[in-house]
């Protein structure tokens, strides 16, 4: 018999089907990839987002219904919108003591089947919509102060038309001298004076006994700039050109808007009576008002002054969407989905006016098998439609857009865990694994699609399809991960984690974070609101966030925050056959290619022959260097004028085994300590004994 070894420099992620290769391992919980070796370390956790205080103030309850980040010039101006108990807030923490600041009362919660609440950035505006409540705008700089609620929610869109404008009648008798006084209209006297002083002053026709009609309309200007349909049509006001001959300044009542509106806009027919060439339903452009305080006008515009015609009645409509879920911004259009009961129709709305729908902007999605919409992403100058089953393209520019499929088999409801991930592609979690798309769209008609987790087909067995719409995903340039929360086993909420490591292709899983919505900062740390309930007061509230520090959150103890215990880390090795399955091998030894870091004696447990009932462990082994004093750790030493944390160094730690003869061969480490994990070697003998052939009857 000859010893022999295997040897392998770098651990790779998890793989789940058999066989799989040596450099893999079966379970890979809890662990991050360390930027100086490549190897795989444990120093993961999370605590709370503010560091300062005692409690978990500004959060009062601890289940975070939705959230969402957004920042400007860079992180300069960052803020973060959180909902709570049917609140949605903005998170203030501008001098330095954390607060919450009121957007919206009174809406609607989630539940476990029902997406959360979905944000998106469209110019200086937040837009957001849950499919119950009134789709909703924002804005949040600039900011005039702290100390007073300075942020104020606008409707998305017009509710209906303006209420229409009402002209005041004209006094044509002017027999009795104190008739002026009871007058309804002003008016220009041409006594003395040649009509052609008049030409700019003033409505009607300059000849006594002509006729004169007209009619108003009026439409809003909101915040955006965007404008409203053109309200119903008034009253006609008609007279006849009295003698002495006059024109008129009509009055008029414009109705006042909402808190969005900023400016009203005045149309007017020209003179449509039967001594004019003009009909009564071409409206012209008179005047802006730029308030939302004055509620009347005084029109002495001529005919021959008025502006351009008014939009038509196709330009603009009331919001067709009050139901909506899903949004996305493509070519400076806001694109909508119709809500459930018209989950098939996409709403876009007219280039830079979030507010403004024209009555012909829609796109009717066909092959009703693919299921309803829900989702958009924006990418290589495309629009990505995610529906239950499929995944349309939305090409073109205003208003001729068109869509269509580009997979019609792969679709998702998981809408928060569609992420960007640059040189890589857009990535998504369907029912059945997380998809990539990769190709550039732009220069290709042929987009792939492809599984990212083919090895990871036993994981996503266990999802749970009737609440994936819970689940939720970042991307973190800082931390070179794409990290998806889901829920499995029947969850109504996230209770597992897959996390992808950019610098190493390949999978590790999270567990023990009580993730409920993902969200990243600009400087790329991993932010999370949590998913359920706190058991008491004392535990924490609100928003996480992930770091280093070896702990799952604190807890409240008189008038300090202790620390929780820290997550445990498993990394359990593929089943190895040492090259041949069929013979048989005792181990000798199992080495790790550790880096110091540690000060706790670690066991290392083995399987044989896929048996887990019956595991062996070894001595525990500290984690140092065996043949020098023990280094200076982070969990052995707190610093001060005397003493220091040293580097880690690459060393290796030898477990002896004594197995018996066996085909197959497994090796586990699992620890709530820091622990540093780069390869492992393994010495063993062939016995030259195969296998039997197999159990006789």
């Amino acid at each position: 018999m000859k010893d022999t070894n295997i040897k392998i420099d770098s651990l790779g992620g998890i793989f789940e089907s058999f066989p799989s290769p040596e450099s893999s391992v079966l379970e890979l919980i809890n662990w991050q990839v360390d930027q100086y070796t490549g190897g795989w370390n444990n120093k993961l956790g999370y605590e709370k987002y503010y560091r300062s205080g005692s409690d978990w103030s500004p959060f009062v309850v601890q289940l975070v219904d939705s959230l969402f980040y957004v920042q400007r010039h860079q992180g300069a101006q960052d803020s973060i919108l959180f909902e709570q108990s049917g609140v949605l807030y903005q998170l203030n923490d501008f001098d330095g003591i954390p607060k919450k600041v009121t957007l919206s009362s009174n809406r609607t919660i989630p539940s476990s089947s029902e997406i959360n609440t979905q944000y998106c950035q469209f110019g200086r505006y937040i837009i957001y919509t849950n499919g119950y409540d009134r789709p909703s705008k924002t804005h949040l700089w600039p900011c005039t102060g702290y100390t007073t609620n300075y942020l104020v929610e606008y409707p998305l869109g017009f509710d209906s038309l303006p209420s229409a404008p009402v002209v005041w009648g004209v006094e044509t008798d002017f027999t009795q001298p104190d008739a002026k006084g009871d007058v309804t209209s002003i008016f220009f006297f041409t006594s003395a004076v040649t009509g052609e002083d008049f030409k700019d002053k003033g409505l009607g026709i300059l000849t006594s006994t002509k006729e004169n009609k007209y009619r108003y309309k009026v439409s809003f200007i909101n915040t955006a700039g965007a404008e409203s349909p053109l309200s119903s049509v008034s009253n006609t006001v008609e007279w006849t050109t009295p003698t002495p001959v006059v024109r008129y300044a009509l009055t008029i009542e414009i109705p006042l808007g909402n808190n969005d509106i900023v400016a009203r806009r005045i149309y007017r027919t020209k003179n449509f009576s039967n001594d004019s060439d003009f009909d009564g339903d071409t409206f012209y452009f008179v005047a802006e008002i730029p308030n939302n305080k004055d509620d009347f006008f005084i029109d002495d515009l001529p005919d021959s002054a008025v502006g351009s015609q008014a939009p038509s009645l196709l330009d603009s409509v009331p919001f067709p969407a009050m139901k909506c879920r899903y949004l996305g911004v493509y070519k400076d259009c806001l694109f909508l989905d119709g809500g459930r009961s018209n989950d098939l129709v996409l709403y876009f709305s007219n280039p830079a006016k979030p507010d403004q729908f024209g009555s012909l902007n829609f796109i009717l999605l066909g092959h009703r098998q693919g299921g309803g919409i829900t989702g958009m992403y924006s990418y290589f100058n495309h629009l990505l439609i995610f529906r239950e089953y499929s995944i349309d393209v939305v090409r073109g520019d205003y208003p001729l857009f068109s869509c269509a499929p580009i997979s019609s088999h792969i679709g998702t409801r998981a809408t928060n865990t569609i992420v960007f991930i640059p040189e890589f592609g857009v990535v998504f979690l369907s029912y059945d694994g997380i998809y990539g798309i990769y190709s550039n769209l732009e220069y290709s008609n042929n987009p792939k699609v492809q599984l990212l987790t083919p090895m990871l087909r036993e994981t996503f067995l266990r999802i749970n399809k009737d609440a994936l719409c819970k689940a939720t995903a970042v991307y973190s340039r800082k931390r070179r991960e794409y990290i998806v929360h889901f829920p499995v086993d029947g969850s109504p909420h996230n209770n597992i984690g897959l996390v992808y490591h950019i610098d190493k292709k390949v999978w590790s899983m999270r567990e023990n974070f009580p993730v409920g919505n993902l969200i990243v900062n600009a400087q790329g740390d991993v932010l999370f609101g949590m998913n359920q309930t706190a058991p008491t007061t004392n535990n924490e509230h609100g928003i996480m966030v992930i770091s280093s520090r070896r702990t799952t959150g604190q807890i409240i103890s008189g008038e300090s925050l202790l620390d929780q215990p820290p997550p445990t880390s498993i990394l359990r090795s593929a089943w190895l056959d040492m090259g041949d399955p069929g013979a048989k091998k005792k181990i000798h030894s199992v080495y790790l290619f550790i880096g110091t870091g540690g000060d706790q004696d670690i066991p290392l447990d083995y399987y044989m022959d896929f048996d887990y009932n019956s595991n062996n462990r070894t001595q525990a082994l500290r984690q140092q260097r065996p043949d020098f004093a023990d280094q200076n750790v982070y969990d052995k030493v707190q610093l001060d004028a005397n003493k220091y944390w040293e580097e880690p160094l690459v060393t290796t730690i030898r477990y002896d085994v004594h197995s018996k003869a066996c085909s197959h061969f497994q090796w586990k480490v699992e620890a709530n300590a820091d622990l540093h994990i780069i390869g492992y070697a393994i010495d063993f003998t062939a016995s030259g004994m195969r296998v039997i052939k197999g159990k006789k009857l």
